[in-house]
């Protein structure tokens, strides 16, 4: 099924969907058009760089239905329509679905099912090459059963497939293809400590990642355990601590990648102005590269909104990613070990001149290092000025 066809199959889904839903949904809406200027469209190395001005427009569709009082559900949509003035092709677009649907089976027994689909650029770590379509759709099904035990414990099982296609099908052709499969599995048991307050959990899960073509790919298996715990009305902290045991392949067979896992998150609201969010973690996590099968991954983040005014609103985020890609990870030739850094940084402010208009200016950096010749170093700098409807 071709992307056109998929993208009308998914919104005539929705729409049936609302028609059943009755007047138990809720349907939102926003659009927001934008005209900026970025100064590295490609991503290109230093010297290469190629500066565009360019007008998007972000359609965001969101809402809940509820078929009864035991299923509900959630979904996102949206779609992204950009002309570039000094690219090519000078036309592209974007599409980000969620659907999230949660049925109660039973009084103990709780279904969860999710699929989110994407089709956008590169990420920041890929090397796709610059002067050619850099784009790829990407689909993430996921399923979990919740099992109540009893009033304070409860077994959750779990498992999930994800597929990623770029659309420049020579993009690490061969040995070197960058679409992948990735099936997942997850298992964990949960206990309630101190009510509403702390929860204790021991789990593990297993990824097997496989790239096309015959690249090959790795698996691991992570054994956690991890708290969830309330310290006040307005700070949640989770943590997960544990141990991966892995397989990498590689040019000269497949490799022990043994490493310590690590998850942490923390959102805190001091006041009803002010939000932050902030992770950490520590994981063997797949490549964005065709050069290695995998990478020993780094990352922290944190996330700031405020409101100055009942009209006036700002945000900022940064996140920072470390890899680090043992030689013996490659699956050709000998680049030997290999570091990276990758920064992002976005601010974004927002005006609401009335209930349902707002006036948003915003800026986004990126950079990316590397101690490689064979990895794409480069630095991005993007401007925009829009205007918002939401209704």
């Amino acid at each position: 099924m071709n992307k056109v066809k998929y993208f009308a199959l998914v919104a005539l889904m929705l729409g049936s969907a609302t028609t059943f839903a009755g007047k138990d949904s809720s349907f939102h809406i926003q659009n927001a058009v934008r005209v900026g200027y970025d100064d590295n469209i490609y991503q290109s190395r230093e010297g290469n760089q190629q500066e565009s001005a360019f007008i998007t427009d972000i359609i965001n569709i969101s809402g809940k239905m509820a078929f009864s009082s035991r299923s509900e559900l959630t979904y996102f949509w949206q779609p992204e329509f950009r002309y570039r003035f000094d690219a090519d092709p000078e036309f592209i677009s974007f599409q980000d679905l969620y659907a999230r649907l949660s049925h109660a089976v039973s009084q103990r027994t709780f279904l969860e099912v999710s699929d989110r689909f994407r089709y956008q650029e590169k990420d920041g770590q890929s090397d796709a090459r610059a002067e050619e379509n850099q784009n790829y759709f990407e689909n993430d099904l996921m399923g979990a059963l919740s099992f109540t035990l009893n009033a304070l414990s409860q077994i959750r099982v779990g498992g999930g497939y994800e597929f990623r296609k770029w659309d420049d099908e020579s993009y690490g052709a061969g040995f070197r293809n960058n679409d992948y499969d990735q099936y997942k599995a997850d298992g964990s048991y949960i206990r309630e400590i101190r009510p509403n307050t702390t929860h204790l959990m021991a789990g593990v899960n297993y990824v097997d990642h496989e790239y096309n073509g015959d690249r090959g790919g790795y698996d691991s298996t992570s054994l956690f355990g991890g708290v969830d715990h309330n310290f006040n009305p307005n700070m949640l902290g989770t943590a997960r601590l544990g141990y991966s045991l892995s397989n990498v392949d590689g040019a000269t067979g497949s490799q022990d990648a043994d490493a310590p896992y690590l998850q942490a998150g923390l959102e805190y609201n001091p006041t009803d102005r002010t939000s932050v969010n902030g992770s950490l973690g520590y994981s063997l996590y797949l490549s964005e590269n065709t050069i290695y099968n995998a990478q020993d991954r780094f990352n922290v983040g944190i996330g700031v909104k405020h409101d100055l005014t009942g009209k006036i609103s700002i945000s900022a985020a940064l996140s920072y990613i470390f890899s680090a890609y043992d030689g013996a990870y490659a699956q050709a030739g000998a680049p030997g070990d290999a570091e990276e850094d990758f920064i992002s940084l976005s601010l974004r402010g927002s005006y609401q001149i009335n209930r349902n208009n707002f006036l948003d200016l915003g800026y986004e950096f990126t950079q990316r290092a590397t101690d490689s010749v064979f990895l794409q170093e480069y630095n991005r700098n993007r401007f925009d000025f829009g205007w918002r409807l939401r209704l």
